[in-house]
C-alpha cells in the first residue's frame, strides 16, 4: 500500500483536476485513519489521487502503491502550533510541498484540520486551491486544550470548503468547536465484508493455536493505549477465572502500554489465558477475527483521547462476531446496542464482567448478535458508499471553486 519512498515533491505530475490527499499517516503505517484513507480514496472514481505523506518507517514493508501517486516527506509533527520556530518552519516546509503538488489537484483533502489542514491553508494563500478536512474526534479535543491551537483550528474552519466528520458525535464536536454547520458532512468509515467474513483464511489454524476445543476466544484488535480498555478486560477475567475457566483472551496490536499490560497479566496470574500476538500483517487480520468468538474493546475517555468511531467494530461485525464496546465517542454509532453487541462504560470492571458473563453463557445470543452485526455491516457500512460521498463532495467543491464570483 505504499509508493516509492522519498519521491521528490518538486517533481510535479502532469496537471490533472484530481485529489491531493495530505496525511501524516498512510499505509504501510497502521492505524484507523490510515485504514480509512486508503479504503476511501482507493475507491474514488473520476478523480486521480495524489498522496503527500510521511516517510515510510524503515521497518515497515513496502507494498504495491495501488491507484495512488505517492510522494513522501518528513511529516511527523512534534508541534502542531506556530509560536515555536520549529513548529512554524515545519508547517512552512509541508505547505511548500503541498503548493508544488496542488497544481495537479482541484481540491486538497486533509487527514485532519490540525496539523494538515493548516498546511493546506498556507498553501491555498498562494494557489487558491480549496481544501477539505476530515475530523476524527480526538484531535479536536486535543486542539481545544490550547488557546494557540484553538485559534489555528478556527482559522482552518473558516477557510475550509468542507469538513468531513467520521460520526455524528464528531460532527457535534466540530459544531461545538466553532465550525460552520453548513460545511459539516458526516461520512462513516466502512468495512470490506468480502475480506472480513466468518471462517476466512487461516482461521481454523489460528483457532487451534490460541484456543482448545470447548474454549471461548475473546479478541481485541488495536494499538495498546490506555483508552482501549485492555486493562479492564484483564481485570474482569481475573474475577471470572473460577466461574469461566474456558475463556481465553487474544490481544492483537502493539503500543506503549504493552509492558504494563504484560505485568498486569503476570500479577493477575493469567499468563496461561492471555496471549499478546503483537502487530500482525494486514493480510492476516481477517483470519484473526474469524478465529475468535467475541470481540471486546471497552474503550473509555483518557484525557483528550477517545474513540472517534472505531473501524475495528465494523471489522468484527463483518466477521460475524458479537462485540462489547465502550459507550463513548462515536462507538454507539458503530455498535447497535442490544442488537449487534453490548455497550459498557469502559471504567467499571464489574459492568464489563457482567457483559462478558452474559455473552459467554449464551451461545445463542452470540450467534444472533453476530449474524445481525454482519447484516448491518453489509447494509449500512460500505467503503464504496463512503468513496462515492467523498467523490460527490469533491465535485461540489470543485464546481463551486470554478464558478464565477459575482
Amino acid at each position: 500500500m505504499v509508493g516509492p519512498p522519498d519521491r521528490d515533491a518538486a517533481a510535479v505530475p502532469t496537471r490533472r483536476a484530481g485529489v491531493l490527499l495530505l496525511s501524516e499517516v498512510f499505509p504501510p503505517s497502521i492505524g484507523g485513519s490510515a485504514e480509512l484513507l486508503w479504503n476511501v480514496y482507493s475507491r474514488v472514481e473520476g478523480a486521480p489521487v495524489t498522496v503527500l505523506t510521511n516517510n515510510a518507517a524503515p521497518d515497515l514493508p513496502e507494498d504495491d502503491p495501488g491507484p495512488f501517486e505517492i510522494y513522501r516527506r518528513p511529516m511527523a509533527y512534534t508541534r502542531w502550533g506556530v509560536l515555536h520556530a520549529n513548529g512554524l518552519s515545519h508547517h512552512l516546509r509541508i505547505a511548500a510541498a503541498t503548493r508544488q503538488l496542488s497544481v495537479a489537484a482541484s481540491v486538497v483533502h486533509c487527514a485532519r484540520a490540525l496539523p494538515e489542514g493548516f498546511d493546506a491553508l498556507l498553501s491555498s494563500l498562494y494557489t487558491g486551491t480549496p481544501f477539505i478536512c476530515w475530523a476524527h474526534g480526538e484531535e479536536l479535543t486535543c486542539a481545544r486544550s490550547s488557546r494557540e491551537l484553538t485559534w489555528l483550528m478556527h482559522r482552518v474552519f473558516r477557510r475550509a470548503a468542507a469538513l468531513v466528520a467520521n460520526s455524528r458525535n464528531t460532527a457535534a464536536q466540530l459544531e461545538q468547536a466553532g465550525a460552520p454547520i453548513n460545511r459539516i458532512e458526516v461520512i462513516y468509515p466502512g468495512v470490506d465484508t468480502v475480506r472480513f467474513q466468518p471462517g476466512c483464511g487461516d482461521a481454523p489454524a489460528l483457532r487451534a493455536r490460541f484456543a482448545k476445543h470447548g474454549e471461548l476466544l475473546l479478541l481485541t484488535v488495536g494499538r495498546l493505549q490506555r483508552r482501549k480498555g485492555h486493562d479492564q478486560v484483564i481485570k474482569a477475567l481475573a474475577g471470572m477465572r473460577e466461574s469461566h475457566p474456558h475463556l481465553k483472551y487474544l490481544i492483537v496490536g502493539d503500543g506503549e502500554e504493552r509492558a504494563s499490560l504484560e505485568q498486569l497479566v503476570v500479577s493477575s496470574s493469567l499468563t496461561d489465558l492471555v496471549t499478546f500476538a503483537g502487530s500482525v500483517p494486514a493480510s492476516q487480520l481477517p483470519a484473526y477475527y474469524a478465529a475468535a468468538d467475541l470481540f471486546v474493546h471497552p474503550n473509555r475517555v483518557d484525557g483528550t483521547d477517545f474513540e472517534g468511531f472505531g473501524i475495528v467494530f465494523l471489522e468484527a461485525a463483518a466477521s460475524g462476531l458479537p462485540v462489547i464496546g465502550g459507550a463513548t465517542g462515536g462507538v454507539p454509532e458503530a455498535v447497535a446496542a442490544g442488537r449487534t453487541g453490548l455497550l459498557v462504560s469502559g471504567t467499571c470492571v464489574e459492568e464489563l464482567r457482567g457483559a462478558l458473563t452474559l455473552l459467554a453463557d449464551s451461545a445463542g445470543l452470540r450467534h444472533t448478535m453476530g449474524q445481525e452485526g454482519r447484516a448491518r455491516a453489509q447494509a449500512e457500512f460500505s467503503w464504496s458508499t463512503a468513496a462515492r460521498k467523498i467523490a460527490a463532495l469533491h465535485e461540489r467543491v470543485t464546481t463551486s471553486a470554478d464558478s464565477p464570483r459575482v
